[in-house]
């Protein structure tokens, strides 16, 4: 039991950081987290997937240049 409240602790942790992060952002935007970390079945080797939905204008260069996106959420 223990390791299932250590699992759901981490997994809070890693989607508030997402949300943080999806906050932070300079501009409006839909931010929605999917994969693994959101259906709760995620690993050890897992990577937090988000889509984000947004007006961009410009080069898709300079529309990564606008997001200031952690390594690992």
């Amino acid at each position: 039991m223990e390791i299932l409240k250590k699992r759901a602790k981490l997994r809070e942790k890693v989607i508030e950081d997402a949300r943080n992060w999806a906050k932070s952002l300079p501009f409006k935007a839909s931010v929605i987290m999917i994969g693994s970390y959101a259906r709760g079945d995620f690993n050890l080797w897992s990577d937090v997937d988000i889509i984000l939905i947004s007006d961009f204008k410009g080069s898709p260069l300079k529309r990564l240049e606008k997001i200031d996106y952690p390594s690992r959420l």
